[in-house]
């Protein structure tokens, strides 16, 4: 299997399945933090299952991780310089002024989709030996382009699953915690 082929397929379709799990949020709960955690019955592991953050703060982190992490660590394979950590901006800080221009779904899918976009063209110039060069990357030590795609779909499928969660266990998981709660009274 060519790794490098597999991998900029699957930086398209897991784009799709976030734009899929995000979309099956109810408006009105994308800046809600999942409050299972806070349930009288719940312990610990909702807190795990469904994280701390909500659907929306989710989708900001991976776009804020790819147009800062993953896109230049992918280009430093094609020999632009990578800035240095202290000069990508602080998410915190983005993600307060994001809180202040208010939620725009169609906006953050947009910035999603096109540095993906970019990501897999970036792919589409690298040489297989680029593909599997073992450079010194700052994000991550020694590493190869490979690494670094591989990485990104780790970190889509970990909050992926997340939103997902959230998508389509919220109402069932408070339900039943309810249910706990009354048989519990």
């Amino acid at each position: 299997m060519n790794s490098k082929i597999f991998l900029a397929k699957q930086l398209g379709e897991t784009a799709q399945i976030i734009d899929w799990a995000i979309n099956l949020v109810p408006e009105d709960r994308l800046l809600e933090i999942p409050p299972h955690s806070t349930h009288p019955k719940a312990d610990e592991s909702m807190q795990r299952y469904f994280g701390l953050w909500s659907a929306y703060r989710l989708m900001f982190h991976l776009v804020h991780y790819e147009e800062n992490w993953a896109l230049p660590g992918l280009k430093f394979w094609l020999g632009e310089s990578i800035p240095a950590k202290k000069d990508i901006p602080n998410e915190k800080e983005m993600w307060d002024k994001e809180l202040v221009k208010g939620v725009d779904l169609n906006l953050m899918l947009k910035r999603f989709h096109s540095v993906r976009v970019k990501q897999i063209e970036a792919l589409s110039k690298m040489s297989d030996e680029v593909w599997k060069e073992k450079k010194t990357n700052t994000y991550w030590g020694e590493a190869t382009a490979e690494f670094s795609v591989s990485k990104t779909i780790q970190h889509t499928l970990e909050h992926g699953n997340k939103l997902t969660r959230i998508a389509i266990h919220w109402d069932r998981l408070l339900e039943y915690l309810d249910l706990l709660r009354t048989d519990a009274d």
